[in-house]
């Protein structure tokens, strides 16, 4: 009995020794710093740039309070942001004009849970670009705790949204044309044609906002057939034509997407698909762009369409890319635009082509822009 004892006792002495220095790394372990923003499934968020500028608030946080300060490095990390890129299609930059303090860091103080890091950008013109600010946690300066290997990075969008001059157009006069007036002889397997739009009524059928392609390549982009109400899209394309649901509401604002990615068609409203087809294969295997025309349809066109931002491109544009530049400009200088109306002169007959491909488009009457409306601002 004796022995049974002694041998109790070695092996509770063990089991303390052993559960002892288990909780001990656990206690250590257990604790994490990271930043608070990372804790959610998102791995960015996006701050507006106003015109007094913005302030990116970075909160980091512990699992839980410490007896003794906390100081956590902070630093940028490009490789982020492009891997960021990657996954979302998206064409962020690092804002070059602003670089975090070789020493900048954050102190959670003892007994507390959290504290934050401000950077203030100032107001700038982005130029049709996209920046952000990809953060990462650096080392744990003070502090015996571990940091979050999943939570320890997040990315700040910073977004410029359009506030812009639209023109308010009818085509009862005329119509919108655009340079060279000669064919343009631009050979495409894939395309797409992005836009806002904003119609006063649907009061008449054939009310065309684009005119497009070439004779044999027609993309024919209207509000209404001969069937009423006219209050739904419908586009002809190499022989083919589809529609959507008749449920435009009048003075309204819709972002619009026509996609063709060499075998499907895609109408996309407001950052969704909404109704597509498999039109017949064009000619040769490209669709060919002669011209391109806005408001068309002469004497059908009597209501008044509010326009903004037509980009034509030569590639089929991701959902993500249309969905992540809805209510932003975007850089002229792409490759893969044909041209860029951003049609916020405010004033004039003329639209300038800003990727300087010089497809200027021009009124052919004064009376087709019936007035240019300031302000606009599409993401409210």
């Amino acid at each position: 009995m004796k022995r049974i004892y002694q041998s109790s006792i070695l092996t509770v002495l063990f089991a303390m020794i052993f559960f002892g220095c288990d909780n001990a790394e656990y206690s250590t372990k257990s604790n994490s710093v990271y930043i608070a923003d990372a804790a959610s499934s998102s791995k960015s968020t996006t701050v507006f740039i106003e015109t007094t500028g913005a302030d990116i608030n970075i909160i980091v946080r512990l699992a839980k309070k410490m007896e003794r300060d906390t100081e956590v490095t902070l630093k940028l990390n490009p490789a982020l942001l492009a891997e960021y890129n990657e996954q979302n299609s998206t064409e962020y930059e690092l804002l070059s004009s602003y670089k975090l303090p070789e020493n900048a860091k954050v102190t959670i103080p003892a007994g507390d849970i959290s504290a934050g890091y401000r950077i203030h950008i100032d107001n700038f013109d982005t130029q049709g670009k996209n920046y952000a600010f990809p953060i990462e946690l650096g080392d744990v300066v003070t502090g015996n705790v571990d940091m979050s290997v999943t939570q320890s990075k997040f990315i700040y969008l910073l977004a410029k949204p359009l506030i812009v001059s639209v023109p308010v157009m009818t085509g009862t006069q005329g119509k919108i044309t655009t340079l060279p007036e000669e064919k343009w002889g631009i050979g495409v397997a894939q395309w797409s044609l992005e836009c806002w739009v904003r119609m006063s009524a649907f009061s008449k059928n054939n009310q065309a906002i684009f005119n497009l392609g070439s004779s044999d390549h027609e993309i024919y982009i209207r509000f209404g057939d001969a069937n009423g109400p006219y209050n739904y899209l419908q586009v002809k394309t190499l022989g083919g034509q589809v529609e959507t649901a008749r449920d435009f509401v009048p003075n309204t604002w819709y972002h619009l997407a026509f996609v063709y990615d060499g075998t499907t068609f895609t109408i996309y409203r407001n950052g969704e698909p909404d109704v597509k087809f498999d039109p017949p294969s064009p000619k040769n295997g490209e669709v060919r762009m002669d011209l391109v025309e806005m408001i068309s349809s002469g004497s059908y066109f009597p209501d008044k369409c509010g326009m903004s931002q037509v980009r034509l491109w030569k590639v089929a544009r991701t959902p993500n890319q249309i969905k992540n530049n809805l209510f932003f400009a975007i850089s002229p200088d792409n490759p893969d635009l044909i041209a860029y109306w951003p049609m916020d002169e405010g004033t004039g007959l003329s639209f300038t082509d800003i990727t300087g491909n010089g497809h200027t488009a021009t009124a052919t009457s004064a009376s087709v822009i019936t007035e240019w409306e300031p302000n606009v601002r599409f993401d409210k």
